[in-house]
């Protein structure tokens, strides 16, 4: 059990625990593309992304800016609180190399951050990214979030992630010569797939040790392609809130026991989203997760066998 009395590793105990306090990730736009968006791949984009990428919560602004709007916005007052650095929207070690060491830097200089997550593609790590990353892995406490979403190569065509699953663990280990912590995202609902897929996915994120692992239930906004494929294929959506309840507690009882788990479900704009209706209620979600855990007397590992 951890300190939030969890059946599974949640990452607000491991940070509380290392840090003696609440760690508030705070999103920040650092003004990024992607290879998926501005031509180099393709104009498109991933199929299930809106025009603003992962950035709804984001403000763009100076940096320092940012930060303090941030901390404003999801500060609770008397409560012990540190800030981590979090570059959310699109890819966030793409472009011009100068201006990414330069934000990076900034935000870790300054005194009211604590740590840094990075949100990229696993393609998007070149040498001297991975280099830059390295240096700042000694000197703050570093995640490198990648987007893994399915282990399926034909479910990566689907969605337009533009590279293979062989290019994602190549990049990945990239990041593990250096012994950077990294996490994997893992959507769950996608069209044609199925609990074989996720648990799959879950081996390759057990074999590969990742530091942790975000569980997003597939959700469809207004603007994003997935919408028009949506209206096109209705048929092929049928997860209900029990379904994907019973796949995320096979995929934690299959989990690492020492893999950070960060997120459980989608965190879509609920004006936005149009399919599950069930996912707008993110606490009814995760307070059945937590009670069907309970109630099967079910923790992360169960299943587990360290090879």
């Amino acid at each position: 059990m951890e300190i939030n009395k969890k059946r599974y590793r949640d990452v607000d105990s491991y940070f509380k625990k290392k840090f003696n306090k609440k760690i508030i990730k705070l999103p920040l736009d650092g003004n990024f593309t992607c290879p998926n968006r501005d031509g180099t791949l393709s104009n498109l984009g991933c199929i299930y992304c809106s025009e603003n990428g992962a950035g709804d919560f984001t403000k763009f602004d100076n940096l320092d800016r940012q930060i303090d709007f941030q901390i404003e916005r999801l500060k609770k007052e008397n409560r012990n609180e540190g800030y981590m650095a979090y570059f959310q929207n699109f890819t966030s070690t793409y472009g011009d190399f100068e201006n990414i060491k330069k934000l990076f830097y900034e935000a870790i200089n300054n005194p009211k951050i604590m740590g840094l997550s990075i949100a990229t593609r696993a393609d998007c790590l070149s040498d001297e990214v991975i280099d830059l990353l390295d240096e700042i892995n000694k000197k703050t406490f570093l995640i490198v979030e990648l987007g893994l979403q399915s282990v399926n190569e034909k479910s990566i065509e689907f969605i337009n992630r533009g590279y293979s699953h062989k290019e994602f663990d190549e990049g990945l280990l990239k990041l593990k010569e250096k012994n950077i912590k990294t996490l994997a995202h893992l959507i769950i609902g996608l069209p044609n797939e199925n609990l074989d897929d996720y648990l799959r996915a879950i081996s390759y994120i057990n074999e590969r040790k990742f530091w942790g692992i975000k569980i997003h239930n597939l959700y469809i906004e207004k603007g994003s392609r997935i919408y028009d494929y949506y209206l096109k294929n209705t048929n092929e959506f049928k997860m209900t809130l029990d379904e994907f309840v019973d796949c995320v507690i096979l995929i934690l009882e299959s989990l690492d026991s020492k893999i950070v788990v960060q997120r459980l479900t989608g965190d879509g704009r609920r004006d936005r989203i149009i399919w599950p209706i069930w996912s707008k209620n993110k606490a009814k979600v995760l307070s059945t997760i937590d009670k069907k855990l309970k109630d099967g007397n079910k923790n992360q590992g169960d299943l587990w066998k360290e090879k």
